[in-house]
């Protein structure tokens, strides 16, 4: 009886800790919290280039230093948007890039790709997309996000949001083959 009794709350605990509610992030993306200190000028970015992590789980730190690693100067995008694991279901973190209004390091290291990385926001969604699709809490805030830099950057539209794979020259699936850029677009154009 008491092995039945273990293994029922056995089976119950993984079944809660596998179906349980991810971390969410529930405040709403708003310029006034990301905006560039007012004694740095908006680049005129002309892209927002979507990528996931290629990983289940992650954030800011992690990529950080795995992007040292291979000798960069930091991370290579402008934000990172959380799938519940490591960070919170839809938590945008902004990097250094972003604060400073830098160049990216992530549309690729062609001459083609060379203008996506100078003009390109480069936004990173934790989660591998070839093997699963994002969670729609983190599309969402996504788009949230694209919304806001478009409302404030009037270099950019929703016709210059483009997935990673779309960058001329650069061959990927990235941000993966389960991702659905169009439905982005469509989330984001609903906001405006």
């Amino acid at each position: 009886m008491a092995v039945l009794v273990l293994l029922a709350l056995t089976i119950g605990g993984s079944a809660w800790w596998i179906l349980r509610p991810l971390p969410r992030a529930n405040d709403h993306v708003r310029w006034e919290d990301f905006a560039p200190p007012a004694d740095i000028a908006v680049r005129p970015w002309t892209h927002i280039v979507i990528h996931h992590s290629a990983a289940e789980r992650g954030n800011l730190a992690t990529i950080d230093r795995w992007h040292r690693q291979k000798g960069w100067d930091g991370i290579g995008y402008h934000a990172v948007i959380g799938n519940g694991r490591d960070m919170a279901l839809g938590a945008v973190d902004f990097t250094f890039r972003w604060r400073l209004q830098r160049e990216g390091a992530h549309a690729g290291s062609g001459s083609r790709q060379q203008s996506f990385n100078q003009l390109g926001l480069g936004l990173c969604l934790i989660g591998h997309f070839d093997q699963t699709a994002p969670e729609a809490w983190q599309v969402e805030r996504t788009a949230e996000l694209c919304a806001e830099l478009i409302r404030h950057i009037p270099t950019l539209s929703v016709g210059r949001i483009i997935a990673h794979r779309e960058v001329p020259g650069k061959e990927t699936d990235c941000p993966g083959t389960k991702f659905d850029i169009e439905r982005l677009r469509f989330l984001v154009r609903q906001r405006l």
